[in-house]
């Protein structure tokens, strides 16, 4: 099983330590990092290659870490929020995107839309929104809670979140939950979701997503080939399909990977996995 871990650091250097004993511990091949305060001069973490928006901020406001040795396609994104992602290949293939949401911007529907229209699916995306919702266990909704609860459900999303809470207020010591996992529906029962019981030197805690060694799409076979994406099929071949394959099973599963990212299905022929909460009869209610 493979584990990749979310975080609002703050402060890269200040918590460095405890990042090392961290990644130490779970061994994790991916981690989505928010407010990391980079700078000038900042010493790297051994064993891990560090992905930064493209063209954006160079101080770290969302950042991934994957391990050396993990074959991953960095995704040149194109939004104004504080995003990196990637396509990394663990037993299956994946998009990971590290976010991170300032508490008193302006996000809306439709900037959010922009990003995950980017994320090939299955994606992971795990970061700190700053949003209120009793639909992930806060005590109270505020502005952006209610229009991230509309934007997952008019896209079929699934926030991973359990009752745990995921943050600290220093000054006040009251804990709210706003920190979430937000998965495409194809990956989200086969991921188990978990606070640290430490906060390791932030005021959030680090988060843990263990994802299942069998987790799969589940949909159908049926490719609409006319609408392939070729050149990402092409390089998600190149990325996954290497000498370390050692039969026709696991050629097999690393090719309908590779297709299922980049070749869309036909319509109307769909056999997704569906979770309770979006049935047609609590979509027409909504």
């Amino acid at each position: 099983m493979d584990t990749v871990v979310q975080w609002n650091i703050r402060g890269f250097r200040s918590n460095f330590e405890e990042l090392k004993l961290l990644l130490n511990r779970s061994q994790s091949a991916v981690v989505a990092l928010q407010v990391c305060g980079l700078g000038e001069g900042q010493v790297p973490l051994r064993g891990y290659t560090l992905l930064l928006p493209q063209g954006g901020s160079p101080w770290g406001e969302a950042a991934l870490l994957i391990r050396n040795g993990t074959r991953f396609s960095e995704i040149d994104l194109k939004t104004g929020l504080h995003a990196a992602a990637a396509t990394i290949s663990l037993e299956k293939t994946l998009t990971v995107c590290s976010l991170y949401l300032p508490p008193n911007s302006q996000v809306s529907k439709l900037s959010l839309a922009g990003l995950f229209e980017q994320l090939p699916k299955p994606f992971l995306v795990l970061g700190d929104f700053n949003a209120h919702s009793p639909a992930w266990k806060e005590s109270r909704r505020d502005g952006r809670g209610r229009m991230l609860e509309e934007f997952t459900a008019e896209n079929d999303l699934i926030i991973l979140n359990s009752e745990e809470q995921t943050f600290v207020h220093s000054a006040y010591h009251s804990t709210s939950a706003i920190d979430l996992a937000v998965a495409s529906p194809s990956i989200a029962a086969e991921c188990s979701w978990a606070a640290h019981s430490d906060l390791c030197g932030s005021d959030h805690f680090p988060i843990f997503l263990t994802l299942s060694s069998n987790f799969s799409s589940n949909v159908n076979t049926s490719f609409n080939f006319k609408k392939a994406d070729w050149n990402r099929f092409r390089d998600l071949c190149k990325l996954s399909l290497d000498d370390s394959v050692a039969d026709i099973e696991q050629f097999t599963s690393k090719l309908l990977d590779a297709a299922r990212s980049s070749i869309p299905f036909h319509k109307g022929t769909k056999c997704k996995t569906r979770v309770p909460c979006f049935t047609q009869e609590c979509r027409r209610a909504l």
